[in-house]
């Protein structure tokens, strides 16, 4: 998986990729097409918090990944709330996650979504804030196979390793990955991701592109071709000496472009997400 969606990629990560233009598009970034996920990764073990948002009724349609906080609470980016929401509010009625497979599309178990919470201040333009929760209509059943992730809230500098989770694009424009795929990589400083970002969208052609805040934001980088990408989106950002989230899968530059991607920082939103899971 090409760890960006997310990375709402900018690509949104949601399924979608970021093209040169005078002007950037952000309905690129929220494309939902089926071809996103991990790029350059490998298959991943058994993830029995990971979760995917699925849609569609004869053809099932991957949208984001999440974690599982609560038994009726699921982490995800808040503009993969935004893709299962109609102009009036309403969820999609097709709208389901599904928790305890390393396959998206078969096994596991289903769960219907009562409600959905958007970060109050989440700006669509910038990609900040960008973390949501979906609250499912009854109790996920917890087992050998299904658990809660466990969040640490401390600030994470520089030289941290961490692994992420998705079935996103494995390349820009192709397919989805069937099987759970994940990617290692270390934790970039804020000011150094902030500058190599700017600078290789630049070189990129990337017009209007977002600032990266490392008060709100983690960057992480394994090599050229290796990232998140299109579909990630939402997935849970592990430190892996810790075994514990540290973040999720918002934007980047499609798809693992030689530079860092970008991941909701939520040692930042401790009181958005303790004020969250009281709400069912």
């Amino acid at each position: 998986m090409s760890l960006k969606a997310g990375l709402l990629f900018v690509t949104l990560l949601v399924g979608s990729h970021a093209i040169p233009a005078p002007q950037r598009d952000m309905s690129f970034f929220f494309d939902q097409s089926e071809n996103s996920r991990i790029v350059g990764g490998s298959t991943a073990a058994h993830t029995p918090y990971m979760i995917a948002m699925v849609t569609g009724v004869t053809i099932s349609n991957l949208i984001c990944g999440g974690s599982l906080v609560t038994s009726r609470h699921i982490m995800t980016a808040a503009h993969c709330n935004l893709a299962v929401t109609n102009q009036d509010g309403s969820l999609l009625n097709s709208l389901r996650v599904t928790i305890g497979s390393n396959r998206w599309d078969r096994g596991g178990s289903t769960y219907r979504i009562a409600r959905s919470i958007v970060h109050p201040n989440y700006n669509h333009n910038q990609i900040k804030n960008d973390i949501g929760f979906l609250v499912t209509t009854a109790n996920v059943v917890l087992s050998n196979t299904v658990g809660l992730v466990p969040l640490n809230f401390d600030f994470v500098g520089g030289g941290i390793p961490t692994r992420v989770t998705g079935w996103g694009r494995t390349r820009v424009g192709g397919s989805l990955s069937s099987t759970l795929r994940q990617l290692v990589a270390t934790v970039v400083d804020g000011n150094e991701c902030r500058t190599r970002v700017a600078q290789r969208a630049q070189e990129l052609n990337y017009q209007n592109f977002p600032v990266v805040d490392p008060n709100l934001e983690i960057c992480i980088f394994n090599a050229n071709g290796r990232g998140t990408c299109n579909r990630d989106s939402g997935g849970p950002l592990m430190r892996t000496d810790r075994n514990q989230q540290i973040g999720i899968v918002s934007w980047g530059l499609p798809c693992a472009r030689n530079a860092p991607d970008m991941f909701v920082r939520i040692s930042a939103y401790r009181s958005f997400i303790e004020q969250s899971i009281r709400i069912l």
